[in-house]
C-alpha cells in the first residue's frame, strides 16, 4: 500500500509586487506627451517639492541633436539608424522592474486598460450628450456601450439581438435607448444603414417626402441604373429623379467623418520626430512636447533641518523620495521610447525610402527580442505615441503588422497589402471592385490572401462593400 507523507520542500519562483511605484512607472509607459503633462500637473499639486523646468536652452537642444548624429565611418546599416553603443544605466529596465516576469500578471492588465486615455473627441461628444440625454444610470451605461460599438464613420452595424444577450439586457429596452441615441447630433449617428441615414438627416432638414423616400429605400435600383423602374416607384418623372439626387448628394455618407477630420487636426504634436540629415535616419523625443521635471532638494534640505514633529519630517521625506522616484521613472520612460522608437525606424527603413508599400511585416516580440526588454514594455510603449516622419505622421502601432505570403522571396506586411487594397479602390473606374475581384488582383500580384481577410482589412480601413460604393457612385451623378 502506497504511503503518504508530508515533506518539506521549498519552491522557487519569480513574482512581481505591484508596488505604487511599479504602478506609476508603468503608467508613464503608457501615456503619450500630452497626456504625460497633464499627469505631472497634478504631481506638482500634491508634491511640494517638484516644479516645472521650463528653461531647456538652444546649448541643450543642439547637444541632444547632435549626439544623434553618426560619424562618417560607421557600418552602412548602423549609417541608416543612430542606436548608442553605450546604452545609460537608465535603460535597464530593471531599474524599475524585472523585464522577466512574463508579462501576464492580470491586475497590471487590467490597471493598464484602466488608465488608457479616451482620445476621440467625437465619442467625448456623444458622451456629453447621453450625459445630458439620460437620466438612468442603466440607460446610460447601455449608451456608452452602444457609443463604443458605433464604427468609424458612425454607423452601428452590430446584431442588437446579439448585443442584448451579450449585456443580459431585454432587446426592446436596448431599442428604446438607441431611438434616442439616433436623434443625437450629428444627424444620422448610430444608423444601421446608409439608407436610415439619409433619412434621418432629411427629416431633420425637413425634406422628407414620399417620393425621396422610395428612392433612399430603392439605392439598389439606383445603382443598377434603372432609371424607368425609379420614375414608377417614386412618381416623378427624369428631372424629379435628378432633383432628389441632388438633395440626397447634400447628405454625409459618414456622420462622423468632420469628427475624423477635427481628431486628426486635433493632434498636438507627435511624441517622436524621424527626419534626415546628410543620408542618415535621426530619431529624436520632441523636445516641443515633452515636459520636463525638476526636484527642488534645497527646499527639502531648508525644511528637514527645521524643528518639526517626527509625522512631518515623515511627510516630507515620503514627498522628496516620491519626487525623486518620478524624475527616474521620467528618464526611464524617455529612454526607453528612443531606444524603441530607433529599433522600428531601422527596421522598418525601406518605408522611409520608398514609401508605404515597402513597410515589412513586424510583431512586438522582433522589437522586444533587439532590444531584449519584454513584448508588454515594447506594447505598452507603442500604444498611444505617434512619429512624425517624412511620409506623415503615424501611431507607432502602425508599424506592426502581421506577414503575408507572397510569390516573392519575402513575405509582405499587412499594412501593405492594405495600401495595395486601397490604391485598387481608389483607382476604381465605372465598375467596382468587389472582394473576390480585389483578391484575384492581388494574386495576380503575387499576393495569396483570402477573400475574407480583404473584407477584414476594408472594414478596418472603413471602405464600404463594393455595392455600397456603387451606390454612393451612383448618388454623385
Amino acid at each position: 500500500m502506497t504511503k503518504l507523507s508530508q515533506i518539506q520542500g521549498i519552491k522557487l519562483s519569480q513574482n512581481i509586487a505591484l508596488t505604487p511605484q511599479l504602478i506609476q512607472a508603468i503608467k508613464l509607459f503608457e501615456l503619450n506627451n500630452i497626456e504625460l503633462e497633464e499627469y505631472i500637473d497634478r504631481e506638482i499639486i500634491d508634491n511640494p517639492f517638484l516644479d516645472k523646468d521650463d528653461e531647456s536652452t538652444e546649448e541643450d537642444i543642439d547637444k541632444n541633436y547632435n549626439e544623434n548624429i553618426l560619424p562618417e565611418n560607421t557600418s552602412s546599416t548602423e549609417s541608416e539608424i543612430h542606436t548608442s553603443n553605450q546604452e545609460s544605466p537608465i535603460d535597464d529596465q530593471s531599474n524599475i522592474f524585472d523585464n522577466s516576469y512574463g508579462g501576464e500578471n492580470p491586475e497590471i492588465n487590467n490597471y493598464i486598460e484602466e488608465t488608457v486615455s479616451f482620445k476621440q473627441s467625437s465619442k467625448e461628444f456623444l458622451i456629453k450628450q447621453v450625459n445630458i440625454a439620460f437620466k438612468n444610470e442603466l440607460d446610460r451605461q447601455i449608451a456608452f456601450l452602444l457609443i463604443d460599438n458605433l464604427e468609424g464613420s458612425g454607423f452601428l452595424k452590430i446584431s442588437l439581438k446579439d448585443f442584448s444577450i451579450d449585456i443580459g439586457i431585454d432587446e426592446d429596452k436596448v431599442n428604446k435607448v438607441l431611438s434616442e441615441l439616433k436623434k443625437f447630433e450629428p444627424i444620422g449617428v448610430f444608423s444601421q444603414s446608409l439608407e436610415e441615414s439619409f433619412l434621418l438627416q432629411l427629416e431633420d432638414r425637413k425634406l422628407l417626402n414620399n417620393s425621396i423616400k422610395n428612392l433612399i429605400n430603392n439605392l439598389e435600383i439606383l445603382a443598377s441604373g434603372d432609371l424607368k423602374k425609379l420614375i414608377k416607384i417614386c412618381d416623378t418623372d427624369e428631372s424629379g429623379i435628378f432633383k432628389m439626387l441632388k438633395i440626397i448628394r447634400s447628405c454625409d455618407p459618414k456622420p462622423l467623418s468632420s469628427f475624423d477630420e477635427n481628431d486628426y487636426d486635433d493632434i498636438k504634436e507627435p511624441d517622436v520626430i524621424v527626419k534626415k540629415v546628410k543620408s542618415k535616419w535621426i530619431v529624436e523625443l520632441n523636445e516641443n512636447t515633452l515636459p520636463k521635471v525638476l526636484v527642488n532638494s534645497g527646499y527639502y534640505e531648508e525644511l528637514a533641518s527645521k524643528n518639526l514633529t517626527k509625522e512631518d519630517k515623515d511627510y516630507l521625506a515620503t514627498r522628496y523620495a516620491s519626487g525623486k522616484w518620478l524624475l527616474k521613472a521620467l528618464e526611464q520612460r524617455s529612454a526607453t521610447i528612443l531606444r524603441v522608437s530607433r529599433e522600428i525606424i531601422r527596421q522598418q527603413n525601406s518605408f522611409l525610402e520608398d514609401g508605404l508599400a515597402y513597410i515589412k511585416p513586424m510583431i512586438l516580440k522582433d522589437i522586444a527580442k533587439e532590444l531584449d526588454l519584454h513584448e508588454s514594455t515594447i506594447s505598452r510603449i507603442t500604444n498611444s505615441k505617434e512619429i512624425d516622419t517624412p511620409r506623415g505622421i503615424y501611431s507607432l502601432k502602425f508599424f506592426f503588422s502581421k506577414a503575408i505570403a507572397s510569390n516573392g522571396n519575402e513575405d509582405i506586411s499587412s499594412q501593405s497589402v492594405k495600401t495595395k487594397i486601397r490604391n485598387f479602390i481608389d483607382n476604381e473606374t465605372v465598375k467596382t471592385l468587389s472582394d473576390t475581384k480585389l483578391r484575384n488582383l492581388l494574386h495576380e500580384s503575387g499576393i495569396r490572401i483570402a477573400r475574407r481577410t480583404i473584407t477584414k482589412y476594408r472594414e478596418e480601413m472603413n471602405i464600404p462593400s463594393s455595392f455600397e460604393r456603387k451606390k454612393i457612385k451612383k448618388l454623385k451623378i
